[in-house]
């Protein structure tokens, strides 16, 4: 009789099986054979789980900016720049990050004909506490330039009333995080002088194209630390890849994105590979043995030994669901063969 490793436990997949009707009864003596190697029978949840290998990182790489004239200032490498604070410099003037989905394009100031980014401009002050005298509309009034006065002192700016287009860069986005620097001090005229990720740390997961059609944003998932740490989350895109990547045909695979809401458990870890897991099928109080106890029977099923009173008993089962080297168990009763298998039962696994 061989004992079969099941290929497919790793998988997740289900297998299931007629039991064989044939059992047998012998002593389990040392002068017989050497003594079988046993593991208790459990009673416990089993989860079926799709593994991928992931590295945390901020996310892609966007440049911004575009300056006319000198560059005084710059951030560095790993800067954490918020709405509102100073991005970089030209010519001694602070250039400012603010959030939208336009750039600038225009000066703005009063008399400015009415435009959506009026509008983003002013809410953008609103959301810096500097809109308590204008409604968030699309007219440019002397009480938005009132505002825009109190925050370019606020920012250590000339306080003109007036924002060119040179005065900020826009990002549809919150908090931006420096990481890379290509302009220069002392440089002119730099075009993306900067390029920016998110802040947070979150996991990037390589895909088949497969599961990228059978993932979707929102699906639960479990990442899993270098040191063992498991970290609750839930996919947050998915990118069906496919893109050209300009070297010899190439084209970008499939990913998953993962945010982090746990951001303290990543906080000083570096970017590690990690991995994901996704739960895809469940048996909650399942009697469960390792697969090495599992016998493959001549017709095709399986069975187990069970060590009883010094006796080894073979027991038919049917196998159910499959996961980790685990398998999901069930016997029934038969009148002329041995009880069911059982909580707490030894099985004989292959030593």
């Amino acid at each position: 009789m061989n004992r079969r490793t099941l290929a497919a436990a790793g998988s997740g997949a289900l297998l299931v099986a007629v039991a064989a009707a044939v059992w047998l009864g012998r002593p389990a003596t040392p002068d017989a054979e050497p003594a079988a190697v046993t593991v208790p029978v459990q009673r416990t949840t089993l989860t079926s789980e799709l593994r991928l290998s992931g590295r945390l990182g901020h996310g892609p790489l966007t440049p911004v900016g575009d300056t006319t004239g000198t560059v005084t200032g710059l951030p560095r490498v790993g800067d954490v720049v918020r709405v509102g604070a100073r991005v970089y410099e030209v010519d001694g003037r602070p250039v400012v990050l603010l959030r939208g989905k336009r750039p600038f394009w225009r000066e703005l100031s009063t008399g400015s004909a009415t435009g959506p980014d009026v509008r983003q401009l002013e809410q953008n002050l609103a959301d810096l506490g500097f809109g308590g005298g204008f409604d968030v509309d699309e007219r440019f009034t002397p009480a938005t330039a009132r505002a825009v006065r109190a925050w370019q002192r606020s920012i250590g700016a000339e306080p003109t009333g007036r924002v060119r287009p040179g005065d900020v860069v826009t990002v549809d986005a919150g908090d931006i995080r420096i990481a890379r620097v290509d302009a220069r001090l002392g440089g002119v005229d730099a075009a993306a002088p900067v390029s920016y990720t998110a802040t947070a740390v979150r996991v990037t997961a390589t895909l088949t194209p497969a599961q990228a059609r059978e993932l979707a944003a929102g699906t639960a998932v479990e990442v899993v630390l270098p040191d063992g740490t498991r970290v609750a989350s839930t996919i947050a895109a998915i990118d069906p890849g496919g893109e050209p990547t300009g070297t010899d045909g190439e084209t970008t695979p499939a990913t998953a994105t993962v945010d982090l809401p746990d951001q303290k458990a990543v906080a000083d870890i570096g970017l590690p590979a990690v991995q994901v897991r996704v739960a895809k099928a469940e048996r909650a109080r399942a009697l469960v043995v390792p697969v090495t106890a599992l016998l493959a029977t001549a017709d095709g099923g399986y069975a187990v030994e069970v060590v009883r009173d010094g006796v080894v008993e073979r027991i038919p089962v049917e196998v159910g669901l499959v996961a980790d080297a685990r398998a999901e168990v069930s016997t029934a009763a038969s009148g002329d063969g041995p009880e069911p298998l059982r909580e707490g039962d030894a099985v004989v696994i292959a030593s």
